[in-house]
């Protein structure tokens, strides 16, 4: 089932299509990938997204530097850091690379860091002031320990949403599988589809065990 291999954070991802809401009911989360359309296929420039129906550049951008302060930029973020950000930003879209992976731990509140989903949504309508861009996201979920069940999935996506600025997103992942309460994050991921707000789910940093 697993179709696409992310590094991601050292780990392992997979993407897939919809979360099928009726058979959901029977069992938990079934992953029914849709067909392809012809114009994903015909689009040499763009590469089908695991097995869900979304295309993003054959080159993603990961934005887990921006804004952080606990695993890079020297425990500091400043305006040098943020005009470089941009700048990197702005090449990544010049150069046909149009597909951003953020996720909602990366610039944590500590030590004056910048949310990364925050700063990228700012790239994004910046850049839409000059014209029409077409810039696909992928973000997050992190289940934290604290985090029960179906809702929390969308709580936090929802949130995403507003530090991003953007109506929904190309991809939703789990970041790492949680303590408990996997087969609530799937179902929450399901209503996340189902609700229009994601269009294609997968999973980060898990093994082939999980």
């Amino acid at each position: 089932m697993a179709s696409l291999q992310v590094a991601a954070g050292g780990g392992v991802g997979s993407c897939f299509g919809p979360l099928d809401s009726g058979r959901r009911r029977a069992r938990r989360a079934v992953l029914r990938p849709p067909r392809a359309s012809a114009a994903v296929a015909e689009d040499q420039e763009k590469v089908r997204l695991g097995e869900s129906s979304v295309a993003v550049s054959k080159l993603g951008i990961g934005a887990w530097s921006w804004g952080d302060t606990t695993y890079w930029n020297d425990s500091e973020w400043d305006d040098r850091r943020l005009k470089e950000a941009k700048a990197a930003f702005d090449a990544s879209v010049d150069s046909g690379m149009t597909f951003f992976d953020t996720a909602e731990v990366y610039g944590t509140a500590l030590m004056g860091a910048v949310n990364s989903e925050s700063l990228l949504g700012d790239f994004i309508r910046e850049r839409k002031q000059q014209g029409p861009v077409d810039v696909t996201v992928a973000t997050k979920f992190a289940a934290l320990p604290w985090r029960f069940g179906r809702g929390s999935v969308l709580s936090a996506l929802k949130k995403s949403l507003e530090r991003l600025g953007l109506p929904s997103v190309e991809l939703y992942q789990l970041h790492w599988p949680g303590l408990w309460g996997n087969e609530g994050y799937l179902d929450g991921l399901a209503d996340a589809y189902d609700q229009g707000l994601v269009k294609a789910v997968g999973v980060s940093n898990y093994n082939g065990m999980v």
